[in-house]
């Protein structure tokens, strides 16, 4: 009786340490072993090394798991029929069953993905040369399960999406920072046109403008760059700062074109062009305007750095920024041409 004890709680050790180790391994994130690494916390080099591969350590943590819940149920089961006979058996598969179930299963996995740091770098390296020595078997495992399609694991942005409302709804992000990552997957779907300041309500200045004669309207700008134009608007010849044209003024060069003073490197995007693609072209040319052209190449109208990081921030429209009611009189003037 007492060997029968004996060997039923080996197999329910056995196969609940594998059973936690499994869960570990795989509750245990990639980026968290890189970060250990580089710590160099001892065995995480081989931890790491485990998680950009686990195919190999999960056969041999599935193999012994396995050895321990069938081979270990057929000997406790020989001995149980020899020492409660035939019409108890029955009785005690089932008892060893829930055992199995609860004690090799249910505590050993919960205890795995609770504890997955320690218990996966603590396991690591022996487990890494553990695999090492089963690789025959291995290679025979995979040699017969090659056939069976592989799908890499892959996230969608609607996982991000519910992943971010659950850390906001525990408390773990905050809910601008969950509306930002919302918004952050918004950028690929608006196209330059939907966000842009139409040519109707663009403030321009022909090139030929001497600075005196608008001086009126440099002072009452209410954007820090504008858009320089030659004969009219689809001709745009560069891009002029504001402080450019004050700084002149404070110099008496009132008498220079607002030409001269024009930036000639002009952006032009498409009024298709995706949204997240503005970022790196604003980044590489360090132009914070951009001029929008349609399907002929004429100005439909203008985009600004501002306007796109908006999407991810939301507005940023101060006491003097008229950017937001320019938009909604250029919607209103089209619904009434409508």
């Amino acid at each position: 009786m007492a060997n029968l004890f004996y060997a039923t709680i080996v197999m329910l050790l056995g196969s609940g340490f594998f059973s936690a180790t499994e869960a570990a391994f795989f509750s245990m994130p990639l980026n968290k072993a890189k970060i250990a690494t580089n710590q160099k916390k001892k065995g995480a080099e081989y931890l790491l090394k485990i998680k950009k591969d686990m195919r190999p350590t999960i056969t041999v943590l599935v193999v012994f798991t396995n050895i321990f819940n069938i081979a270990g149920s057929i000997f406790v089961g020989t001995m149980a029929a020899e020492i409660f006979g035939s019409a108890k058996i029955g009785i005690f598969s089932a008892v060893l069953t829930f055992l199995v179930i609860i004690f090799a299963e249910i505590i050993p996995k919960s205890i795995g993905e609770t504890f997955a740091f320690p218990i996966s770098i603590f396991l690591a390296k022996p487990f890494f040369y553990l695999t090492k020595i089963f690789t025959p078997l291995i290679r025979l495992i995979e040699f017969f399960t090659s056939p069976l399609p592989k799908k890499r694991k892959t996230v969608s942005e609607e996982e991000i999406r519910t992943l971010s409302n659950i850390g906001f709804l525990e408390g773990v992000i905050e809910k601008d920072e969950k509306e930002m990552i919302h918004r952050v997957f918004l950028l690929n779907d608006l196209e330059t046109r939907d966000i842009m300041t139409p040519r109707t309500v663009v403030t321009a200045f022909e090139g030929s403008k001497k600075l005196k004669d608008l001086e009126n309207e440099i002072y009452s700008l209410s954007h820090s760059r504008i858009p320089i134009y030659k004969d009219n608007l689809d001709n745009i010849i560069g891009i002029c700062h504001q402080r450019d044209l004050l700084i002149s003024f404070s110099r008496g060069e009132k008498e220079k074109t607002v030409s001269e003073l024009a930036n000639r490197e002009v952006i032009r995007v498409r009024e298709n062009k995706k949204i997240d693609t503005l970022i790196p072209i604003f980044r590489k040319t360090r132009c914070h305007l951009a001029i929008v052209v349609d399907e002929f190449g004429g100005t439909s109208g203008v985009i600004s750095l501002e306007d796109v990081l908006e999407q991810i921030i939301g507005s940023v429209v101060d006491e003097t920024d008229r950017t937001e009611s320019l938009r909604e009189k250029a919607k209103t003037e089209l619904n009434d041409k409508k």
